[in-house]
């Protein structure tokens, strides 16, 4: 991982190592708002950091999918995506298709991850977008092939 470094879609990284492998981490995103920590493992803080970004842009982000989305796309930029569409008009739906497919109904505020069964798409996991957190969303990328 390198400094200054996009990490999230409009978050910067930056970290310094303070003391013999203790580091100060910090997402900063283009508003100036921040997301810091300090720890000894340099992944576990930056897990955090991007913890602390994807919990303020779902209190206060004017476009909370468009940011999923382009999160999404951004963690799965070398895993063989076939086939994506994000729609602002069908209150901000999309889809990445990839072996499963993960989507996100902006009608209904449902974040899904879906397999091909039987000629349809069935839900594997479901999850309400007031429940989701940084962690969920995690799995659930981890989750999808």
């Amino acid at each position: 991982m390198r400094n200054n470094t996009q990490i999230l879609p409009g978050w910067t990284l930056r970290f310094n190592e303070v003391s013999n492998n203790v580091y100060n981490v910090y997402l900063t995103d283009n508003f100036g708002r921040q997301g810091s920590t300090t720890d000894t493992d340099l992944d576990a803080a930056i897990a955090t950091c991007e913890s602390y970004a994807f919990d303020i842009e779902k209190q206060i982000s004017k476009n909370w999918t468009k940011f999923l989305y382009d999160t999404f796309l951004m963690k799965f930029s070398d895993k063989g995506i076939t086939e994506n569409q994000y729609h602002n008009e069908a209150f901000g739906s999309w889809y990445i298709l990839l072996k499963d497919r993960v989507l996100y109904d902006g009608r209904d505020f449902v974040f899904c991850q879906q397999v091909y069964e039987v000629n349809d798409w069935v839900d594997k996991q479901r999850i309400n977008v007031n429940e989701l957190t940084y962690d969920k969303f995690i799995k659930v990328i981890s989750a999808t092939r």
